[in-house]
C-alpha cells in the first residue's frame, strides 16, 4: 500500500446485535463501530453500551480522540448512546470539536435522538441525503442510497486511496442495492433475520438477500453483523461458512470485539 498514513486502518465491532430481544437481552453487544481510517476516528451507530464497550476495549478505544459520529438512523439500537459520545468526543462540551452526520429525522424530529444541548458541542451537524459525499481529507464517506427501513435509513460507502468499504445498513432487499454497493472491497452486511417471511414485508436482509448481495457485488471480504435472534439461533459462524462455499467470497461472521485490518484485507 501506497499511503503509509493508511497502513494501520481498521475496523472494530463493538458489538454485533440486531433488533430488540438481541440487544434488550445483550446476547450480543450493541456499541456499533468503530473506524479508525487515515489517522480520524469516527464511531457509527453508538447504540446501548457504546461507551462502555469503547473503555473495555483492548486496546482501550479512546473516545475523545473522535473525530465525528454518524448514525444511519434512528432506531435506538443505533442511536441509543449517540448524545453521551457526543459529551465523551467533546470533553463534556468544553472542546467544541467533531461532527455529526445523521438523517433529518434524527435531529429535527418532534422526538430527536440528537438532543438540543449537544449540538452546541459540535461545530458540524449535517444530513445525510441520498447520493451525497462528504470530504473528509484523506477520504471520502457516500450515502449512495436511501434504505427501505421504518425510518429513514442510509448505508454508508467508505472511498480510501486503496479501496472501498462499505456498510449496509438495515434495510428490506431491492434490486437497487446491489448497483449502489458495487466496487466494494469490504462489505459489511446488517444481516438480521435468518428465514424469508414471504407473507409479510419485513425491513431488515434475511440470510438469503445476504447470499444474493455478496454473489452479485462480490466484494473481496463480506462481513456479517447486527444478528436477531433467528441468525443466532442458526450459528452465524456455520452460515457465514457455508456462504463462503456458495460465491467463493471470504465471509467473517462478525464477533463482539472483532477487529479488521482494512489493508491486510485489501491489499
Amino acid at each position: 500500500m501506497n499511503n503509509l498514513e493508511h497502513k494501520d486502518d481498521f475496523i472494530k465491532f463493538l458489538g454485533t446485535a440486531g433488533a430488540r430481544f438481541v440487544v434488550a437481552r445483550q446476547l450480543r453487544a450493541s456499541g456499533g463501530l468503530w473506524f479508525s481510517l487515515g489517522g480520524k476516528h469516527l464511531l457509527v451507530d453508538p447504540g446501548p453500551g457504546s461507551l462502555l464497550r469503547c473503555l473495555q476495549a483492548k486496546p482501550k478505544l479512546n473516545p475523545p480522540s473522535l473525530d465525528g459520529i454518524i448514525l444511519t438512523h434512528r432506531h435506538l439500537d443505533h442511536s441509543n448512546d449517540i448524545n453521551v459520545m457526543i459529551e465523551a468526543m467533546t470533553n463534556g462540551g468544553r472542546n467544541r470539536k467533531g461532527f455529526v452526520l445523521a438523517p433529518k429525522d434524527a435531529v429535527d424530529a418532534e422526538d430527536p435522538v440528537v438532543q438540543q444541548y449537544v449540538k452546541n458541542y459540535i461545530p458540524r451537524l449535517e444530513y445525510l441525503q441520498e447520493g451525497q459525499v462528504f470530504d473528509l481529507d484523506e477520504f471520502t464517506l457516500e450515502t449512495p442510497l436511501l434504505h427501505q427501513h421504518s425510518v429513514e435509513t442510509y448505508g454508508l460507502k467508505f472511498r480510501l486511496p486503496y479501496g472501498n468499504v462499505s456498510l449496509i445498513a438495515d434495510t428490506a432487499f431491492f434490486e437497487e442495492l446491489i448497483a449502489s454497493y458495487q466496487d466494494t472491497d469490504i462489505l459489511i452486511l446488517n444481516v438480521v433475520i435468518y428465514q424469508d417471511y414471504s407473507e409479510n414485508k419485513i425491513y431488515h436482509l434475511n440470510y438469503s438477500d445476504a447470499a444474493k448481495l455478496i454473489e452479485e457485488i462480490r466484494p473481496k471480504v463480506a462481513i456479517l453483523t447486527h444478528f436477531g435472534m433467528t441468525m443466532l439461533q442458526n450459528k452465524p459462524e456455520l452460515l457465514a461458512k457455508s456462504l463462503e462455499e456458495a460465491t467463493g467470497v471470504k465471509v467473517i461472521a462478525a464477533s463482539d470485539g472483532l477487529k479488521v485490518l482494512i489493508s491486510q484485507e485489501i491489499c
